[in-house]
């Protein structure tokens, strides 16, 4: 009979055998599930632990790991262009001569200090220690305040570089060294010396041929 209700179906029953599982059937089919699948993730958790604690006893029983190889760097080889260090004793064969009295690019057959009175003056083809690159007087009045020797080191350091040959450099690499020689103490400025010189030399003492003067 059309009731007036057209387009509306009416809803399954839901409790005959045809019309499908009751409301009371369908909850014990997912508490069923969910309990299985409860039951599924404890066995996983336990197995998951049991293969954890062989694994660590695996690799608690593993022998040590051998220490890694430690490079004998006092015999390995040296970058290339330094030169290895010498043994032999340098002597001087010729006097020295006043420091004051040095003129720039003189070679220095000996060099041990610095702060050396003198120096005995070689040919720069003949074998040398340490040459003269330039040396001056610094601007500072003599009533001067004695400025530090880290200002000072900055000053005469530029006042000197540009005096260096770098191709030479290179060729050494970093076994050259720069020695700065200035009144570096209050005492000698207050004389008011303001002499300053710049000596190149190596590290090694390296007997040295040719000139590390730029231009030269």
């Amino acid at each position: 009979m059309n009731d007036g209700r057209s387009g509306e179906r009416p809803a399954p029953e839901t409790g005959g055998a045809t019309g499908g599982l009751s409301r009371r059937g369908w909850f014990l089919v997912v508490a069923a599930t969910v309990a299985v699948g409860l039951g599924l993730l404890v066995v996983g958790v336990l197995a998951t632990g049991i293969l954890t604690g062989n694994g660590g006893a695996a690799a608690s029983s593993a022998p040590p790991a051998v220490p890694a190889h430690t490079p004998d760097l006092e015999n390995a080889p040296r970058r290339l262009g330094l030169p290895p260090r010498p043994t032999a004793t340098h002597v001087a064969t010729v006097p020295s001569q006043p420091i004051a009295s040095l003129k720039d690019g003189d070679c220095l057959q000996t060099y041990d200090s610095k702060w050396a009175d003198g120096y005995p003056v070689v040919d720069c083809s003949a074998p040398h220690i340490a040459q003269l690159l330039t040396s001056g007087t610094l601007p500072q009045a003599v009533g001067a305040a004695f400025p530090g020797t880290g200002s000072l080191d900055s000053q005469v350091s530029d006042l000197c570089e540009p005096f260096l040959n770098w191709h030479w450099v290179a060729i050494w690499g970093e076994d050259v060294q720069l020695d700065l020689r200035y009144p570096d103490t209050a005492e000698k400025w207050a004389t008011g010396d303001r002499s300053y010189y710049c000596i190149v030399y190596t590290f090694s003492r390296h007997e040295l041929t040719g000139s590390a003067v730029a231009g030269q």
